[in-house]
Parts: C-alpha cells; structure tokens; sequence
C-alpha cells in the first residue's frame, strides 16, 4: 500500500512538471514567432534568444509560485527578474539589436483595442 501511495505521488509530481515545461516551451515559442514575425534573426540569434527567453520563463514561473499574487515582493522579483532579461539582451545581441528585439517582442494593444470596438 505505501509503494502505491508514493508511485501515485511521485507519478503526480512529475506529470505537473512536465505540464509546467511545455507551458514555458509554448510561451517561448510564442515570443520568438511574435519577434520573428517583425524582424528577420539568425539561426545564432534565434537560438540565443531561445535560450534567454527559457531562462527567464522559468524565473517568472519560480517567482510566481514562491510570492503570493499581487504582493510588493513579486512585483519587485519580477522587475528584478525582466531587468536581467534585459541586460542578457543588451549583453547578448548589443545594445541597438537589443532594442530592436525588444520593440518586435511587444504584441501592438492598440490594434486589439480597434478591432473590438
């Protein structure tokens, strides 16, 4: 009875983290499809891109289960957190193709807005 107890909480255990993983698998992917669809990157680039994205979707998925929702400490952990990010940019691509990057990152709010009214 213990061994199926414990088989059954370590089974959970890693089917949620396997979830958790594609979850950040689909929001990379999601980032680079949104950077690509407005600029052009490199096999190099892009990969390096993946790389930092994934590090840093698994800092935010850490940060938001350690903090409680809506508190001072993870807004603070997740400014701390998008400020690495950053300077892993401006370190990885240059300072002007890091803002480049950046710029195509964000999805334009405006033309949602327009759409629905």
């Amino acid at each position: 009875m213990k061994r199926t107890i414990l088989l059954l909480v370590f089974t959970i255990a890693l089917t949620s983290s396997l979830f958790a993983q594609k979850n950040t698998d689909k929001k990379v992917n999601a980032y680079i499809e949104t950077v690509e669809s407005k600029i052009t990157l490199t096999d190099e680039e892009k990969a390096t891109l993946i790389t930092l994205k994934t590090a840093h979707a698994n800092a935010v998925s850490e940060i938001n289960g350690k903090y409680e929702k809506g508190s001072e400490e993870l807004k603070a952990k997740r400014k701390e957190n998008n400020k690495e990010f950053s300077k892993g940019l401006n370190s990885a691509f240059g300072k002007e193709r890091a803002k480049e990057i950046k710029a195509a990152s964000k999805k334009n709010k405006a033309k949602k807005k327009k759409k629905r009214n």
